[in-house]
């Protein structure tokens, strides 16, 4: 299993060239598939890229490393334009950083300052919160696995309440068993096809 990795250690890294061996553009910030939590692309930019705004595909990232995210060839950025799937992702207007996180009794646990994703499949597995004022108190950090989260929506993420069992074992972070609820989503129903994200 890949380590997982944050995505503040992958913003503002180089999109090398497999090809050239030479920095292409810069990760700027992901796009964000809410049905399931995955980033689809970035947003890049830098003086090689003519063009604004620019995307590249996480599938289109061979590796990512010290030297940043490895692709083929500057032809793996591209202009969002025309492509519907894409388009419908980027609609949602859905921004992980700085969103509020709750519990099902609707009591506020933090803010999300930091994430991790796996660079295998660009899925998002764990997120770091900063507490609440009220939290805080008693922990430095929060963190939450996906398979707590059961509603997501623009404003706020919903996630299971840690039983008192899970408080007592792990007062930072919280492990959930593997027979977890299933992660569900209330923008996956309407849109279905959303789920996979491919060039038009």
């Amino acid at each position: 299993m890949s380590m997982l990795i944050t995505i503040k250690n992958m913003l503002g890294s180089p999109v090398m060239s497999l090809q050239t061996g030479q920095p292409l553009a810069r990760i700027d910030r992901p796009i964000i598939n809410p049905h399931n939590l995955k980033i689809v692309a970035f947003y890049v930019s830098g003086s090689m890229v003519d063009f604004t705004p620019a995307v590249l595909f996480s599938e289109d990232i061979r590796e990512f490393g010290d030297m940043g995210a490895i692709v083929d060839s500057s032809d793996n950025i591209l202009s969002p334009e025309g492509m519907v799937r894409l388009g419908e992702v980027i609609s949602y207007g859905f921004v992980l950083d700085g969103i509020s996180v709750i519990d099902e009794q609707k009591h506020k646990l933090g803010r999300v300052e930091n994430y991790t994703l796996n660079p295998d499949d660009f899925m998002i597995q764990q997120l770091y919160l900063k507490p609440t004022l009220m939290k805080s108190l008693s922990v430095a950090h929060l963190t939450v696995s996906r398979d707590q989260i059961i509603a997501i929506d623009n404003q706020k993420i919903t996630v299971r309440t840690p039983t008192v069992k899970e408080k007592v074992a792990k007062k930072v972070k919280v492990v959930e068993s593997p027979d977890a609820v299933p992660f569900e989503n209330p923008f996956r129903k309407p849109k279905p096809a959303a789920e996979s994200i491919e060039r038009d």
